[in-house]
């Protein structure tokens, strides 16, 4: 039973629940005015032959719903649902009624059964057995993915929310500033214009995130832009050690705010640069965003990764067609992020 339920995609909810409809139809089927109400009237076998013809329902429209879906992926759309709906529609009037042709056959009942009348009765029943349970079944599929979305949309917010928290407690870390304002302090007295360039960019580093604070996505050109202000205070900290190459056409797309910071972050966290052996950093674009790092591992890692990863990761499940792409080997890193239309 579970290997059945597995294969059908549904639960021993919505089988019991046919069940109990089946049964109550059967019984209202067999009540009618002025009868004697005895035992008969409750007796299941009625609903137990109904039960059967729901799961071969459900099982034509699971078959069909693949020709058309692939592997059921949802969202479900509603011209393929439609067709598909259909070619299990016909699949069952073929099935049922060669199923009664050669019943008729086997007990010489061909006269009687396949009669004008007789088919065009049986037919409607079977129109509207197929209508009926396979409307419950759509009913169900388009329940699963509704609680499907509504996981998704809780776990992207939590993401969201977690991200933009780690992001802020970083901007908010002591440590952080007061080193940031010591580079500043320093840039003021040796070279005024580098000190106004640093005290831009960071502004800039924390203007962007409140800004773009309640935006799922933003133009990848303000993203790059943010990436500059965000590296060149790092490169006035580390110098040459870490090195950052981006291509200078800008596609048009959207994409996750502060997601080439998280991966900058994570290239400078996860990696020992040095003048000798720099990180260099490699952000190219065409229809999709490939970032990338050269690796430098610490010889004791002093940070344990994986975390933002996973966020954008769910971030681009719920907003993206497509996924991440996380590509690693003992001497590069790489992300390779899909660009969202505009239009979202």
């Amino acid at each position: 039973m579970k290997k059945l339920l597995s294969l059908l995609q549904i639960s021993p909810v919505y089988l019991g629940g046919i069940f109990i409809f089946a049964y109550l139809e059967s019984i209202r089927g067999r009540v009618t005015p002025g009868q004697t109400i005895n035992w008969y009237i409750l007796t299941p076998e009625a609903a137990v032959g109904t039960l059967i013809k729901a799961i071969l329902i459900t099982f034509i429209l699971r078959f069909t719903f693949k020709r058309f879906h692939g592997l059921l992926e949802f969202p479900i759309q509603k011209g393929t649902a439609l067709a598909a709906f259909g070619l299990g529609l016909t699949a069952y009037l073929l099935l049922s009624n060669g199923a009664a042709m050669i019943i008729s056959l086997l007990f010489d009942t061909w006269d009687r059964n396949f009669t004008d009348q007789i088919l065009l009765s049986v037919n409607v029943s079977y129109l509207l057995d197929f209508i009926v349970y396979g409307g419950f079944y759509l009913s169900y599929l388009l329940f699963q993915e509704y609680k499907n979305h509504q996981h998704k949309l809780a776990a992207y917010e939590l993401a969201l929310s977690d991200s933009r928290f780690s992001q802020l407690k970083q901007q908010l870390n002591p440590h952080f500033l007061f080193n940031n304002l010591n580079i500043l302090d320093q840039l003021i007295e040796e070279n005024p214009k580098s000190a106004s360039r640093f005290l831009q960019n960071f502004a800039a580093l924390y203007r962007y995130p409140l800004e773009k604070s309640n935006s799922k996505l933003v133009r990848i050109a303000e993203e790059i832009e943010f990436a500059k202000a965000y590296f060149s205070l790092m490169s006035e900290k580390f110098g040459e050690s870490y090195l950052m190459d981006i291509d200078p056409e800008i596609p048009s797309g959207k994409i996750p705010p502060l997601t080439l910071q998280l991966l900058i972050e994570n290239a400078v966290l996860h990696n020992f640069g040095t003048l000798e052996r720099p990180v260099v950093l490699s952000i190219k674009m065409t229809d999709k965003i490939e970032v990338s790092n050269n690796r430098v591992p610490f010889a004791k890692p002093k940070h344990k990764g994986g975390k933002g990863l996973q966020n954008l990761r769910e971030q681009y499940e719920l907003l993206a067609d497509e996924p991440i792409e996380i590509i690693q080997s003992e001497d590069l890193f790489t992300v390779i992020l899909p660009l969202i239309p505009d239009n979202q």
